[in-house]
């Protein structure tokens, strides 16, 4: 081989190489690997860690006035730039919604001036689109630049980590790498972080879910990420079709996203049926991973040198103390493609530790996801959040543990009104259903405060719903007064 074809053959070219896309000596002295975070960043002190946060927020801030909706934004609600200088200013910052950023694409489609680049930048860097479930109405796309995608698996690596992930370890992934983010950030994580093999099965839709087990006992597969109804799904297949208990695998861990699990009788079944740990998660389309249980289960890490947390009033967007439940509002201190400053999620949230864990980490910890604000329902003067019916829907082992709440408009004798029906899936091996629809609607009267009526449903009847999208992230609210 001559020197010129020596040269050419490690010539970048003119392409944006993804290889070559980021300084990786810089990008990992900023943003620590899973094993360097776990010995560093992780451990630090509240004082260190929050100087960290500063810094970087100060840097969003650059960002973010010189981007055409935030400046926008923030002007329009007074705000000029010596307003806020530092963490300590940042609810001077008005907040914004997945609504605002919708209403934003339609008038600058297809991603909005949120992300600061045009069509014409995309062929600069790797980009990658992803979008959001769809669930509240139709899938929001997000942007992602080459930080971001790189962003996106790094902070589920870190995650995964810290629950016990290591190299040689097997995880099997049921969700799709599709426009969703979950299957791509967790195959990434596992392939190009972990030294996992990532086992890519995709949904019960992609690989049957039969297939999926025979795949996990033949392969090792020895941690999962999935939703929690899928597992229920898993082992009971594993049990109907294989005769095997879902236990047989000794699976280090399982790592889910539990919802407003706060009496842990979800966290418990899965336990009890998978034999293995069960960690709970946070994210959303916009960051990825924002937290996730330490081996202590005792709250969920906030990533804090990537997000800043609020917890904000649903009615008034002011900051809340620890303890209480409002809107989680976050702030990414490392997205740039779009920036994240102040997005209301109208997830419900509230910190739940702020004291150093017996990890080892000084990280705040907020509770399970608690169900979103917008989904709430009000009914004759009382606000009703759908998730609030897990603990009463699962407290009797006839039902599946599925359900939908209904809300429908009703006229009695020339009088218009509205109603609150609560579906509840039972078994098809369920002895009977004698007394489940008076003590179901019992506990919800207690659990909601307000008396609602309870419709039993064959198992399956659901789960157009509570599958939706085929990926097993469940929708909890149809509300039928909208189309009247």
């Amino acid at each position: 081989m001559t020197s010129m074809e020596t040269t050419r053959q490690f010539d970048r070219g003119v392409l944006p190489v993804s290889h070559f896309g980021l300084n990786w000596p810089d990008f990992f002295a900023k943003y620590p690997l899973p094993d360097v975070f776990s010995e560093t960043v992780y451990l630090w002190d509240r004082g260190r860690l929050q100087d960290l946060q500063n810094e970087r927020f100060k840097e969003i801030l650059k960002l973010g006035w010189s981007n055409a909706y935030y400046r926008e934004l923030w002007s329009s609600a007074g705000v000029r730039p010596d307003h806020v200088q530092s963490l300590g200013d940042i609810a001077r910052l008005p907040t914004y919604n997945t609504d605002d950023i919708k209403t934003n694409q339609d008038a600058f489609p297809p991603f909005g001036s949120i992300t600061g680049v045009s069509p014409s930048d995309f062929g600069k860097q790797p980009m990658k689109v992803q979008t959001s479930g769809g669930t509240t109405g139709k899938p929001r796309p997000t942007l992602f630049g080459q930080l971001e995608w790189e962003m996106n698996a790094l902070s589920s690596a870190r995650g995964l980590y810290i629950q016990g992930a290591r190299p040689g370890d097997v995880a099997q992934i049921p969700a799709t790498c599709s426009l969703a983010n979950l299957g791509w950030g967790i195959y990434k994580a596992c392939h190009d972080y972990l030294g996992v093999m990532p086992l890519t099965t995709g949904s019960g839709v992609v690989t049957p879910t039969r297939r999926q087990i025979e795949m996990a006992f033949d392969f090792g597969t020895n941690i999962w990420v999935s939703f929690p109804e899928y597992f229920s799904q898993l082992a009971k297949v594993c049990k109907a079709e294989l005769n095997r208990d879902f236990s047989e695998m000794n699976c280090k861990f399982i790592s889910t996203f539990l919802g407003p699990d706060t009496d842990g009788a979800l966290r418990s079944y899965l336990q009890q049926t998978l034999g293995a740990k069960v960690y709970d998660n946070y994210g959303i389309n916009e960051i990825a991973l924002g937290s996730f249980e330490c081996p202590h289960q005792s709250g969920l890490h906030i990533m804090e040198d990537l997000f800043l947390f609020e917890i904000v009033d649903i009615e008034t967007g002011a900051p809340l103390p620890d303890g209480q439940t409002g809107n989680i509002v976050v702030t990414s201190l490392c997205r740039t493609i779009p920036p994240i400053i102040r997005l209301n999620t109208r997830d419900l949230g509230r910190i739940v530790g702020t004291e150093r864990c017996d990890c080892g980490s000084h990280f705040r910890r907020m509770d399970h996801f608690l169900g979103r604000s917008d989904d709430m329902v009000r009914m004759r003067g009382v606000n009703i959040y759908p998730m609030a019916c897990l603990a009463t829907v699962r407290s009797d082992e006839r039902s599946t543990g599925e359900w939908l709440c209904v809300a429908e408009r009703t006229e009695k004798a020339g009088v218009i009104g509205e109603s609150l029906t609560i579906r509840i899936e039972v078994k098809k091996n369920a002895a009977s259903r004698e007394g489940l629809v008076e003590h179901m609607e019992r506990r919800l009267k207690e659990d909601l405060g307000l008396r609602v009526a309870v419709e039993l449903v064959d198992e399956g009847e659901l789960t157009e719903f509570t599958n939706f999208g085929k990926e097993g992230k469940a929708r909890r609210l149809l509300d039928l007064r909208r189309k009247t």
